[in-house]
Protein backbone atom coordinates (compact mmCIF):
# COMPACT_ATOMS: atom_id res chain seq x y z
CA UNK A 1 0.00 0.00 0.00
CA UNK A 2 1.46 3.38 -0.95
CA UNK A 3 2.12 5.55 2.12
CA UNK A 4 0.54 8.62 0.02
CA UNK A 5 1.95 11.18 2.56
CA UNK A 6 0.80 14.85 2.53
CA UNK A 7 3.04 17.82 1.47
CA UNK A 8 3.00 19.37 4.99
CA UNK A 9 4.78 15.89 5.88
CA UNK A 10 7.66 16.79 3.72
CA UNK A 11 8.04 19.80 4.49
CA UNK A 12 8.72 18.72 8.02
CA UNK A 13 11.05 16.13 6.72
CA UNK A 14 13.09 19.27 5.63
CA UNK A 15 12.68 21.53 8.81
CA UNK A 16 14.37 18.35 10.22
CA UNK A 17 17.21 18.18 8.43
CA UNK A 18 18.13 21.81 9.81
CA UNK A 19 17.41 20.92 13.30
CA UNK A 20 20.33 21.15 15.89
CA UNK A 21 19.30 20.20 18.75
CA UNK A 22 17.71 16.73 20.02
CA UNK A 23 14.87 18.87 21.70
CA UNK A 24 14.02 20.35 18.11
CA UNK A 25 14.36 17.23 16.61
CA UNK A 26 12.02 15.46 18.56
CA UNK A 27 9.37 18.15 18.28
CA UNK A 28 9.42 18.05 14.57
CA UNK A 29 9.66 14.01 14.66
CA UNK A 30 6.35 14.19 16.74
CA UNK A 31 4.55 16.51 14.40
CA UNK A 32 5.62 13.85 11.40
CA UNK A 33 3.81 11.16 13.43
CA UNK A 34 0.93 13.45 14.00
CA UNK A 35 0.07 14.45 10.00
CA UNK A 36 1.03 11.32 8.84
CA UNK A 37 -2.28 9.10 7.73
CA UNK A 38 -2.14 5.86 10.37
CA UNK A 39 -2.55 2.81 7.54
CA UNK A 40 -0.72 -0.53 7.02
CA UNK A 41 0.95 1.52 4.03
CA UNK A 42 2.75 3.78 6.92
CA UNK A 43 3.58 1.09 9.31
CA UNK A 44 6.89 0.40 8.69
CA UNK A 45 7.42 4.58 8.44
CA UNK A 46 5.81 5.23 11.83
CA UNK A 47 7.88 2.58 13.56
CA UNK A 48 11.41 4.54 11.89
CA UNK A 49 10.02 7.73 13.66
CA UNK A 50 9.28 6.25 16.76
CA UNK A 51 12.59 4.48 16.72
CA UNK A 52 14.28 7.92 15.93
CA UNK A 53 12.24 9.50 18.96
CA UNK A 54 13.49 7.04 21.62
CA UNK A 55 16.81 7.40 20.31
CA UNK A 56 16.98 11.62 20.49
CA UNK A 57 15.51 11.03 23.68
CA UNK A 58 18.06 9.38 25.65
CA UNK A 59 20.40 11.63 23.27
CA UNK A 60 18.64 14.46 25.03
CA UNK A 61 18.45 13.10 28.88
CA UNK A 62 22.09 12.21 28.99
CA UNK A 63 22.95 15.72 27.98
CA UNK A 64 23.80 18.24 31.09
CA UNK A 65 20.65 19.98 31.89
CA UNK A 66 22.64 23.03 33.17
CA UNK A 67 23.00 24.92 29.53
CA UNK A 68 26.79 25.98 29.13
CA UNK A 69 26.38 28.93 27.22
CA UNK A 70 24.03 30.58 29.87
CA UNK A 71 25.05 33.14 33.08
CA UNK A 72 22.08 31.30 35.00
CA UNK A 73 21.03 27.71 35.72
CA UNK A 74 17.87 26.66 33.07
CA UNK A 75 15.61 22.92 33.34
CA UNK A 76 13.82 22.07 30.45
CA UNK A 77 10.58 20.82 31.32
CA UNK A 78 9.64 17.35 31.10
CA UNK A 79 6.51 15.28 31.53
CA UNK A 80 2.87 16.22 32.95
CA UNK A 81 4.08 18.54 35.40
CA UNK A 82 7.06 20.34 37.03
CA UNK A 83 7.25 20.45 40.64
CA UNK A 84 10.30 22.36 42.84
CA UNK A 85 11.36 21.32 45.58
CA UNK A 86 12.26 23.86 47.67
CA UNK A 87 12.85 24.97 51.38
CA UNK A 88 15.51 25.33 54.00
CA UNK A 89 18.45 23.95 54.28
CA UNK A 90 19.16 20.35 55.37
CA UNK A 91 15.82 19.48 54.95
CA UNK A 92 16.22 16.17 52.95
CA UNK A 93 15.17 18.14 49.45
CA UNK A 94 18.07 15.71 47.73
CA UNK A 95 17.09 12.69 49.47
CA UNK A 96 13.71 12.95 48.49
CA UNK A 97 14.10 13.57 44.47
CA UNK A 98 16.40 10.11 44.81
CA UNK A 99 13.74 8.47 46.74
CA UNK A 100 10.91 9.41 43.87
CA UNK A 101 12.90 9.48 41.20
CA UNK A 102 15.95 7.92 39.39
CA UNK A 103 18.30 10.87 39.60
CA UNK A 104 21.46 10.49 42.12
CA UNK A 105 21.70 13.77 43.73
CA UNK A 106 24.92 14.77 45.69
CA UNK A 107 23.67 14.22 49.33
CA UNK A 108 25.10 14.83 52.14
CA UNK A 109 25.16 16.19 56.24
CA UNK A 110 26.48 19.75 55.48
CA UNK A 111 24.00 22.62 54.23
CA UNK A 112 23.94 23.81 50.77
CA UNK A 113 24.93 20.87 49.26
CA UNK A 114 22.95 21.45 46.30
CA UNK A 115 24.14 24.20 44.18
CA UNK A 116 22.52 23.88 41.00
CA UNK A 117 18.73 22.64 40.05
CA UNK A 118 18.96 19.20 39.80
CA UNK A 119 15.93 17.12 37.84
CA UNK A 120 14.55 13.77 37.76
CA UNK A 121 11.41 12.07 36.69
CA UNK A 122 8.74 10.59 39.44
CA UNK A 123 6.70 8.10 37.79
CA UNK A 124 2.82 8.51 39.07
CA UNK A 125 1.17 5.17 37.58
CA UNK A 126 1.26 5.85 33.94
CA UNK A 127 2.73 9.04 33.95
CA UNK A 128 5.64 11.07 34.76
CA UNK A 129 5.98 14.45 36.77
CA UNK A 130 8.93 15.89 36.65
CA UNK A 131 10.74 16.82 39.97
CA UNK A 132 13.43 19.44 40.17
CA UNK A 133 15.73 19.80 43.72
CA UNK A 134 16.89 23.27 44.32
CA UNK A 135 19.85 25.27 46.70
CA UNK A 136 17.96 26.18 49.48
CA UNK A 137 15.61 28.99 50.34
CA UNK A 138 18.21 32.07 52.16
CA UNK A 139 17.95 35.48 52.55
CA UNK A 140 21.10 36.07 52.04
CA UNK A 141 21.94 33.68 48.87
CA UNK A 142 18.91 32.61 47.06
CA UNK A 143 20.00 33.98 43.85
CA UNK A 144 16.82 35.71 41.31
CA UNK A 145 17.30 33.11 39.12
CA UNK A 146 15.69 30.39 41.62
CA UNK A 147 12.95 32.83 41.66
CA UNK A 148 12.57 32.62 38.31
CA UNK A 149 12.47 29.25 38.44
CA UNK A 150 9.73 28.68 41.25
CA UNK A 151 7.39 31.66 39.65
CA UNK A 152 7.63 29.23 36.22
CA UNK A 153 7.02 26.03 38.06
CA UNK A 154 3.87 24.33 38.31
CA UNK A 155 4.03 23.24 42.47
CA UNK A 156 6.56 24.59 44.93
CA UNK A 157 6.85 21.67 47.41
CA UNK A 158 7.90 23.17 50.61
CA UNK A 159 10.33 20.68 52.41
CA UNK A 160 10.56 21.12 56.26
CA UNK A 161 12.14 19.74 59.16
CA UNK A 162 10.30 17.86 61.57
CA UNK A 163 13.99 17.01 63.39
CA UNK A 164 14.92 20.77 63.60
CA UNK A 165 14.58 22.28 66.65
CA UNK A 166 14.53 25.70 64.94
CA UNK A 167 11.66 25.10 62.74
CA UNK A 168 10.03 28.82 63.58
CA UNK A 169 13.44 30.29 62.52
CA UNK A 170 14.09 28.40 59.13
CA UNK A 171 10.37 29.07 58.34
CA UNK A 172 10.62 32.92 59.09
CA UNK A 173 14.07 32.70 56.45
CA UNK A 174 11.37 30.99 53.95
CA UNK A 175 8.59 33.10 54.19
CA UNK A 176 11.05 35.78 53.76
CA UNK A 177 12.88 34.79 50.51
CA UNK A 178 8.96 33.80 49.08
CA UNK A 179 8.00 37.69 49.56
CA UNK A 180 11.32 38.03 48.37
CA UNK A 181 10.83 36.23 45.20
CA UNK A 182 6.78 37.90 45.13
CA UNK A 183 5.27 34.28 45.60
CA UNK A 184 4.14 35.22 48.97
CA UNK A 185 2.18 38.39 49.09
CA UNK A 186 3.51 40.51 52.45
CA UNK A 187 1.56 40.25 55.81
CA UNK A 188 -0.85 37.76 54.11
CA UNK A 189 -1.06 34.02 53.93
CA UNK A 190 -1.55 33.55 50.55
CA UNK A 191 0.48 33.02 47.74
CA UNK A 192 0.61 33.33 43.56
CA UNK A 193 1.50 30.03 43.03
CA UNK A 194 0.25 26.57 44.58
CA UNK A 195 2.31 25.26 47.60
CA UNK A 196 2.41 21.98 48.74
CA UNK A 197 3.73 21.84 52.62
CA UNK A 198 5.40 18.58 53.47
CA UNK A 199 7.28 17.96 56.72
CA UNK A 200 10.33 15.35 56.50
CA UNK A 201 12.15 12.76 59.05
CA UNK A 202 8.99 11.56 60.45
CA UNK A 203 10.66 8.90 61.46
CA UNK A 204 12.28 10.68 64.72
CA UNK A 205 10.97 10.54 68.15
CA UNK A 206 10.36 14.80 68.45
CA UNK A 207 8.79 14.71 64.77
CA UNK A 208 4.77 15.25 66.36
CA UNK A 209 6.31 18.21 69.05
CA UNK A 210 8.35 19.70 66.36
CA UNK A 211 5.23 19.96 63.90
CA UNK A 212 2.24 21.21 66.75
CA UNK A 213 5.22 24.15 67.19
CA UNK A 214 4.83 24.95 63.46
CA UNK A 215 1.50 24.76 63.32
CA UNK A 216 1.24 27.09 66.55
CA UNK A 217 2.61 29.82 64.94
CA UNK A 218 1.73 29.02 61.19
CA UNK A 219 -1.68 27.52 59.48
CA UNK A 220 0.05 25.41 58.03
CA UNK A 221 -1.69 22.20 60.43
CA UNK A 222 -4.28 20.94 57.70
CA UNK A 223 -1.87 20.93 54.05
CA UNK A 224 1.19 19.93 56.11
CA UNK A 225 1.97 16.22 54.76
CA UNK A 226 4.41 13.87 56.72
CA UNK A 227 6.80 12.09 55.38
CA UNK A 228 10.10 10.36 55.61
CA UNK A 229 12.41 10.39 52.82
CA UNK A 230 14.85 8.09 53.78
CA UNK A 231 12.43 5.42 55.00
CA UNK A 232 10.38 5.84 52.22
CA UNK A 233 6.79 7.08 54.51
CA UNK A 234 4.24 8.30 52.84
CA UNK A 235 5.64 8.92 49.46
CA UNK A 236 2.83 7.46 47.94
CA UNK A 237 0.44 10.09 49.41
CA UNK A 238 2.46 12.78 48.47
CA UNK A 239 2.56 11.41 44.92
CA UNK A 240 -0.81 11.43 44.85
CA UNK A 241 -1.50 14.71 46.61
CA UNK A 242 1.21 15.93 43.34
CA UNK A 243 -1.13 14.21 40.78
CA UNK A 244 -4.33 16.41 42.16
CA UNK A 245 -2.73 19.31 43.33
CA UNK A 246 -1.79 19.50 39.12
CA UNK A 247 -5.56 19.62 37.89
CA UNK A 248 -4.63 17.16 35.01
CA UNK A 249 -6.56 14.23 33.65
CA UNK A 250 -5.02 11.19 31.45
CA UNK A 251 -7.06 10.86 28.13
CA UNK A 252 -6.23 7.41 26.09
CA UNK A 253 -6.65 7.42 22.86
CA UNK A 254 -7.82 5.01 20.16
CA UNK A 255 -7.51 5.08 16.20
CA UNK A 256 -10.91 3.83 14.48
CA UNK A 257 -10.12 -0.17 13.54
CA UNK A 258 -7.27 -0.55 15.55
CA UNK A 259 -6.39 -1.35 19.80
CA UNK A 260 -6.26 1.70 22.03
CA UNK A 261 -3.25 2.98 23.78
CA UNK A 262 -3.36 2.49 26.80
CA UNK A 263 0.66 3.22 27.64
CA UNK A 264 1.11 6.96 26.92
CA UNK A 265 -1.76 8.85 27.85
CA UNK A 266 -2.46 12.67 26.75
CA UNK A 267 -2.52 14.75 30.08
CA UNK A 268 -4.79 18.12 29.97
CA UNK A 269 -6.02 20.32 32.04
CA UNK A 270 -9.48 19.14 33.78
CA UNK A 271 -12.24 20.19 33.17
CA UNK A 272 -10.86 20.02 29.66
CA UNK A 273 -13.46 19.44 26.25
CA UNK A 274 -12.60 17.04 23.34
CA UNK A 275 -11.93 20.14 21.46
CA UNK A 276 -8.81 20.82 24.17
CA UNK A 277 -7.63 17.56 23.32
CA UNK A 278 -8.04 17.87 19.50
CA UNK A 279 -5.89 20.97 19.88
CA UNK A 280 -3.19 19.08 22.10
CA UNK A 281 -2.92 16.29 19.32
CA UNK A 282 -2.83 18.39 16.34
CA UNK A 283 -4.28 21.90 15.79
CA UNK A 284 -5.42 20.63 12.17
CA UNK A 285 -7.33 18.37 14.00
CA UNK A 286 -9.77 20.55 15.35
CA UNK A 287 -10.82 21.99 11.92
CA UNK A 288 -11.54 18.48 11.14
CA UNK A 289 -13.06 17.43 13.96
CA UNK A 290 -16.68 15.51 13.32
CA UNK A 291 -17.55 13.72 16.71
CA UNK A 292 -15.67 10.95 18.87
CA UNK A 293 -17.02 7.66 20.57
CA UNK A 294 -15.71 7.81 23.93
CA UNK A 295 -15.65 5.18 26.63
CA UNK A 296 -15.59 5.99 30.33
CA UNK A 297 -13.68 3.98 32.72
CA UNK A 298 -14.85 0.68 33.59
CA UNK A 299 -18.04 1.08 31.45
CA UNK A 300 -18.02 -1.54 28.26
CA UNK A 301 -20.08 0.38 25.91
CA UNK A 302 -18.94 4.39 24.33
CA UNK A 303 -21.02 7.16 24.11
CA UNK A 304 -21.24 9.36 20.80
CA UNK A 305 -19.98 12.93 22.02
CA UNK A 306 -19.16 16.37 20.53
CA UNK A 307 -16.46 18.88 20.69
CA UNK A 308 -18.10 20.47 23.88
CA UNK A 309 -18.02 17.59 26.07
CA UNK A 310 -16.20 17.99 29.19
CA UNK A 311 -13.64 14.83 29.34
CA UNK A 312 -13.00 13.26 32.77
CA UNK A 313 -9.24 11.77 33.90
CA UNK A 314 -8.31 8.00 32.03
CA UNK A 315 -11.31 8.48 28.94
CA UNK A 316 -10.51 6.57 26.21
CA UNK A 317 -11.22 8.66 23.08
CA UNK A 318 -11.58 7.53 19.28
CA UNK A 319 -11.63 10.69 16.87
CA UNK A 320 -13.48 10.73 13.78
CA UNK A 321 -12.82 13.72 11.42
CA UNK A 322 -13.68 14.88 8.00
CA UNK A 323 -11.26 13.71 5.10
CA UNK A 324 -8.49 16.53 4.60
CA UNK A 325 -8.85 16.10 1.29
Amino acid sequence: MVANLPPHYHTKEAELKNAKTPEEKIAILLEMMAIMPKHKGTEKLQKELKSKIAKLRKEAAEKKVISRGSPVPTIEREGAGQVIIAGPPNTGKSTLLASMTKARPEIAEYPFTTKIPQPGMFQYQDIQIQMVDTPPLSPDISENWLGDLLRKSDIILILLDLADDNILERMDETISVLEQFKIKQQGLWEFTKKILWAGNKMDVPVWEDIKNILCEFYPVGRELLTISAQNMLNIDILGESIFKMLDIIRVYTKIPGKPPELKDPYTISARSTLEDLAKSIHKDLVKTFRYARLWKQGKGNPIIAGRDYILEDKDLVEIHAEDAR
